[in-house]
């Protein structure tokens, strides 16, 4: 991939819109608006199942649910993941990462009625997987739990509907590339050959011996770093230069986190089986490649909070509905990076590895900085796809605080408490009672972020879907709240 240093366009910087930019979106409007109310719908399931765990779990052990064998801690747990990551995550990648190319490509999307029908597809096999959840017949493995059944359709819907951003990077009119689309490219090409080689090793054809898990550790990590981190990471690049007005500092040193990122990301996998049963060197190149993603870590680290930290950007960012969600991801995703690096080595490890502690890193990763930053492009794309304002300001800033807040809450909870138990039970003098006791002390304050986490969801999507519903049609120039 190559970067063009003509003086007429900074670095760093994604081009200004374009008469022709009205066209680009509105042959986006349809297909877009229906990944994102897909997506919103699926969040809003999401979270009440999160909340419905939070009441289950622990030493609360109750909710309005515990008599009712569906919706059990193990169904609920499993199907809320599930739906969050393929319902709320997938839909809302699908939706922004053919935006975010067709912007940048100035690629006029003409075949809409094929991404919906691969939408269509998938939000049904989603659908069709988690009533199989809750009916009992689900899968152990985390991210794979939907029935092998569903893993082709899930695949032939993603070529027709989560493939577009690959046509609009090969038709972009020109030979320059911005980071947004090398990060676009490659999580477009690693989610699919990652999920399928996951299903057939793991599911269809499973792998004998620890061949499984290793093979389950290593999809678990792909799909959450090249595909969902690096769509993330894509749209940061994008919306922190652009609505800053200014270009990304450092940017010469991003063609070296996208490549480090990509060539560690999908080795990290086995840090997750440290004291499994499983050969010492496959664990080591796990903790080899979690300290070595600590150079894209610090490189996009540079490239955002080097750009926020120029001429008053924080201030900026702060009164920006858009640069304050997505400055928050930016600082997640350095913190989540530099926690996996830490407790990947084994003498932290083996300290956290029975409690919430990793609970609470993927937190950090899949929510805040995935889902923080999707929340962010929502606030700027919407209103230009839809030629319409948010409907309300109060619940733009109720969204946010609760979301926040849910975020600290739920963090706290599982990283201090996490390493509060790993004290305790690397401590032989402390009995296992004692432990379990004050774990406990932090099921409310789950309870309490996920009751957060449903607020502000809610009134996202009250603001999303009464503006998207309300809208006539798309805007020359979108507005920006």
């Amino acid at each position: 991939m190559t970067q063009d240093n003509r003086s007429d366009r900074p670095q760093g910087r994604p081009p200004e819109g374009e008469a022709r930019l009205s066209r680009v979106e509105a042959q986006l409007r349809g297909p877009f608006l229906f990944f994102f109310v897909a997506a919103v719908a699926w969040l809003l399931a999401a979270s009440v199942l999160g909340l419905i765990a939070a009441l289950q779990q622990g030493s609360l052990a109750g909710g309005p649910f515990r008599d009712c064998e569906w919706f059990t801690y193990g169904h609920v747990v499993s199907a809320r993941r599930e739906l969050f990551a393929y319902g709320w995550a997938c839909n809302a990648f699908f939706a922004l990462n053919l935006w975010l190319l067709s912007q940048l490509g100035r690629f006029e999307f003409r075949n809409g009625w094929v991404s919906v029908l691969g939408g269509v597809a998938w939000n049904l096999a989603v659908a069709y997987g988690a009533c199989r959840i809750f009916a009992g017949e689900q899968n152990p493995f985390a991210l794979l739990a939907f029935p092998r059944e569903v893993g082709p359709v899930l695949g032939v819907a993603f070529l027709l509907a989560g493939f577009w951003p690959i046509v609009a990077f090969a038709r972009r009119p020109t030979g320059h590339t911005f980071a947004s689309q090398w990060y676009v490219v490659g999580a477009s090409f690693a989610f699919p050959l990652t999920y399928l080689l996951a299903q057939l090793v793991v599911l269809w054809q499973p792998a004998s011996g620890v061949v499984q898990a290793i093979a389950h550790a290593w999809f678990v990590a792909d799909f959450r770093l090249l595909w969902l981190a690096a769509s993330a990471l894509a749209l940061t690049y994008y919306f922190l230069p652009k609505l800053l007005n200014r270009p990304i500092g450092g940017y010469y040193l991003a063609p070296v986190g996208f490549w480090t990122f990509f060539l560690f990301a999908g080795w990290t996998g086995p840090s997750a089986l440290i004291g499994a049963p499983v050969p010492l060197w496959v664990q080591s190149i796990g903790v080899v490649a979690g300290a070595m993603l600590v150079v894209p870590v610090i490189v996009t680290a540079i490239n955002f909070h080097g750009t926020l930290s120029a001429e008053s950007g924080w201030s900026r960012a702060w009164n920006d509905t858009t640069l304050r969600f997505v400055s928050l991801a930016a600082l997640a995703f350095t913190a989540s990076g530099l926690l996996n690096a830490v407790f990947g080595f084994r003498v932290y490890n083996a300290l956290v590895r029975f409690t919430s502690f990793p609970a609470g890193q993927e937190q950090l990763l899949a929510y805040g900085f995935v889902t923080l930053t999707i929340f962010g492009a929502a606030y700027y794309v919407l209103p230009r796809l839809t030629g319409a304002a948010w409907p309300s300001a109060k619940l733009i800033h109720a969204h946010f605080w609760a979301v926040a807040l849910g975020l600290a809450v739920s963090l706290v909870a599982l990283l201090v408490g996490g390493w509060q138990a790993g004290k305790q039970l690397a401590d032989a003098a402390v009995p296992f009672s004692q432990v379990a006791k004050a774990g406990s002390a932090w099921d409310l304050a789950l309870v309490l972020s996920a009751a957060l986490f449903l607020v502000g969801h809610a009134a996202f999507a009250l603001n999303a879907l009464g503006m998207i519903f309300r809208s006539s049609s798309p805007a020359s120039q979108g507005r920006h709240d």
